[in-house]
């Protein structure tokens, strides 16, 4: 009786997985503007929008912002104009692609457009910036959601595309990180006002201890001012994970940067 409920499970998964190939057929739209493109297109993006994709070539050493002045070398070892006087938990952030018009329709279409087939391409720019990082990771590992919230939306972005990115990677993912307060909506919010909603929101579940003394890759949608994060990286810290690397697809660019 098993194997026959298995063999169901399987055919139902591979007719729902064909109906997801029929109507999100790959390479035939752009998946930021929805303009008809060539099965050869990179990321299955039209070549306007992939020219208004800034790729981050220089990141910040600890928060992963872009950096455009070039003059100061600490920059390089302290930490951009954004961080090199701030304190984090986790041991360094990389973002992959700067948050601007374009770019951010893809986390809006993946989290409120219901488009989770994103996080196939997501998880690819992420592979090909992680081989271009000197980053060990043990573990994958997801900024959580609150159940309310989990609820309404019907997933976690940030764990769709942590499933995604297992698979491209072949590294475990594991769920240990509980949200346990439903916060506000943060980018609302000021960035005291962030701290303050976010003191004792998360908590570490029972196989934590599957990470002790282990490195983690944490997966976030968009790194703002990495308060989330960082919390979040206080708490494995705390619970005996040896480094966080947090990796986000988008950065907000530090406005104290001015090109020349």
């Amino acid at each position: 009786m098993k194997i026959c409920n298995d063999n169901f499970i399987k055919s139902f998964k591979n007719l729902i997985n064909k109906c997801l190939d029929f109507i999100y057929p790959e390479n035939i739209n752009c998946i930021i503007c929805d303009k008809s493109i060539k099965k050869t297109n990179t990321y299955s993006v039209c070549k306007s929008c992939f020219n208004e994709m800034n790729f981050i070539l220089n990141g910040c050493i600890k928060c992963g912002k872009p950096i455009i002045h070039h003059s100061l070398e600490k920059e390089f070892i302290e930490g951009c104009s954004y961080c090199f006087d701030k304190s984090f938990y986790f041991d360094k952030s990389i973002s992959c692609i700067e948050y601007n018009d374009i770019t951010k329709k893809i986390i809006l279409g993946l989290k409120y457009n219901q488009k989770t087939f994103m996080t196939k391409y997501i998880a690819q720019i992420m592979k090909e910036k992680l081989d271009l990082e000197n980053v060990k990771f043990d573990y994958i590992l997801f900024v959580p959601l609150h159940r309310k919230r989990l609820n309404k939306r019907g997933f976690n972005q940030a764990q769709k595309i942590a499933l995604s990115l297992s698979k491209v990677i072949n590294i475990p993912i594991l769920d240990c990180i509980s949200r346990e307060k439903n916060t506000r909506m943060l980018y609302k919010l000021s960035k005291q006002e962030r701290k303050k909603e976010l003191k004792n929101v998360f908590a570490v579940n029972e196989n934590i201890k599957l990470i002790n003394n282990k490195n983690v890759l944490l997966i976030d949608d968009i790194f703002t001012t990495g308060l989330t994060t960082n919390e979040i990286s206080k708490i494995l810290k705390l619970s005996g994970v040896n480094k966080v690397f947090v990796m986000t697809l988008l950065t907000r660019a530090n406005d104290n940067y001015v090109m020349e």
